[in-house]
């Protein structure tokens, strides 16, 4: 019996399409949720004491938000200059900033918490062609990977202020030295308490893009 495609597991949750993007000279294809009223809906059938309903596990993943369609501009607005060495996006969902990095010649991984994120990952990073650069990896930001990197994309994760704290502390533990992240955040107003923290823990931030409320921010660790 031949195993189940990443697409039909998707379908099987909710209708999916494939959509077109040009950024820069880059042509991407990117696979999304068409409909994310089912993923709600079986969200919502849980029984309040069931372990998605209780980590809060919203379907985030199957849509494409503004936030990575600025840092894929950015990315390409950047590509003669960026960061040294392999990225690390998280919270990849469709996984668009990683791939086009992968695409102006970088290589590194893409991570999510859900396994249903893991899975329209793959499909894009295969849709695309870039395989062979673009490791996909299930990743808690409680629990951050026993791995330094130079390089971390982070797309709207500033939205819930219980994940501010494992956040940092994540990031704390995974950048290497001199290295740096790079955030888009739509200008959320619960993100000012993230912001706060930042500030208050001495991280340095630089915005290198903007469109309308959504910004793309470049973050150093203290002293960096």
């Amino acid at each position: 019996m031949s195993e189940t495609s990443p697409l039909q597991k998707l379908n099987d949750l909710c209708p999916m399409r494939k959509r077109e993007f040009t950024f820069g000279t880059e042509n991407l294809t990117l696979w999304t949720t068409k409909d994310i009223d089912p993923l709600l809906d079986r969200m919502m059938s849980k029984h309040e004491l069931d372990p998605e309903i209780a980590d809060e596990q919203m379907p985030y993943w199957a849509e494409l938000w503004p936030s990575s369609l600025l840092m894929a501009e950015v990315l390409v607005n950047q590509a003669p200059k960026l960061p040294e060495g392999e990225f690390f996006e998280m919270g990849c969902g469709p996984a668009l900033p990683g791939i086009l990095a992968a695409r102006l010649g970088k290589q590194g991984t893409v991570s999510d918490y859900l396994e249903e994120a893991l899975w329209l990952a793959e499909l894009n990073v295969k849709e695309n062609g870039v395989s062979d650069q673009v490791k996909i990896q299930r990743m808690d930001w409680r629990e951050p990977l026993s791995k330094k990197v130079p390089w971390i994309l982070a797309n709207d994760v500033a939205y819930e202020k219980r994940a501010f704290r494992p956040l940092v502390d994540c990031w704390n533990d995974m950048l290497a030295p001199g290295g740096q992240i790079w955030l888009s955040e739509p200008g959320r107003s619960v993100a000012k308490g993230f912001f706060q923290l930042l500030e208050e823990e001495q991280w340095q931030t630089e915005v290198i893009g903007t469109k309308e409320r959504v910004r793309v921010l470049r973050i150093r660790p203290p002293g960096n």
